[in-house]
């Protein structure tokens, strides 16, 4: 029941040309999301240690998640939660803010808590590292969580101010461009069965719908910023 962990995340560079670039077709695409680990044909069933029945695998996973509230492939999905969110095509990683936490800290400490409960893993207690990782997890979590807030807010003003500059019929394209993106991601996790990639395009298809509705309503995006600094204060 481990998970596979083949998700690498680039950040766009600075485009000289501002063209946006279409998304993979969809036969691609649809052959890479469908690329997942297959269950064992023995999960579920009742397990046999030290001459006594156990109960089932999934059974006593449920279990597991339910005592310590997190998800056994969420814990292990931090990876993809690891990448960045999709910058628009001409925004330069440069453009953030310098002082936006990258959470390599965190995460550093929840791999290494992961990768040395799974060689100290023990028959009898396989999902301990739940418990012992939790605390990592959590601070992992919430530094991811603020990060993809700070990147989005800079995102949406600086597609406001780039948008402004564009003719009505480059306007036009710009958000149809956003939409397709958006609905690219959204085909892309319902052919996906890796639970944590599921949930990184799922974001990602958010975070377009984020920017769609910050253009068309600049002033609803004003108001939100304000409620969301005063919240942190």
């Amino acid at each position: 029941f481990w998970l596979k962990n083949a998700v690498v995340g680039v950040l766009p560079s600075r485009a000289k040309l501002c063209r946006s670039q279409s998304p993979a077709s969809s036969e691609s695409m649809a052959a890479a999301a469908m690329e997942a680990p297959a269950e064992g044909s023995t999960r579920g069933m009742v397990k046999r240690y030290l001459g006594r029945q156990q109960e089932p695998e999934k059974s006593r996973l449920a279990t597991a998640e339910k005592r310590f509230g997190m998800g056994w492939n969420e814990l292990h999905a931090y990876k993809e939660k690891m990448l960045f969110p999709v910058l628009p095509t001409c925004m330069g990683v440069d453009e953030l803010p310098k002082d936006i936490s990258l959470c390599e800290t965190y995460f550093r400490g929840l791999d290494r808590c992961l990768v040395q409960g799974r060689e100290n893993e023990q028959p009898g207690s396989p999902y301990a590292r739940m418990q012992i990782c939790k605390p990592h997890w959590i601070k992992f979590n919430r530094c991811t969580k603020r990060r993809d807030e700070l990147i989005m807010r800079s995102v949406r003003k600086w597609e406001q101010e780039y948008y402004a500059s564009l003719d009505q019929s480059s306007r036009q394209e710009y958000l149809e461009d956003i939409d397709t993106k958006m609905r690219y991601f959204l085909y892309a996790a319902s052919h996906t069965a890796d639970e944590g990639k599921k949930a990184r395009l799922e974001l990602n298809a958010q975070h377009c719908a984020i920017r769609q509705s910050s253009l068309l309503n600049p002033r609803q995006n004003f108001d939100d910023d304000s409620v969301q600094s005063t919240s942190t204060v």
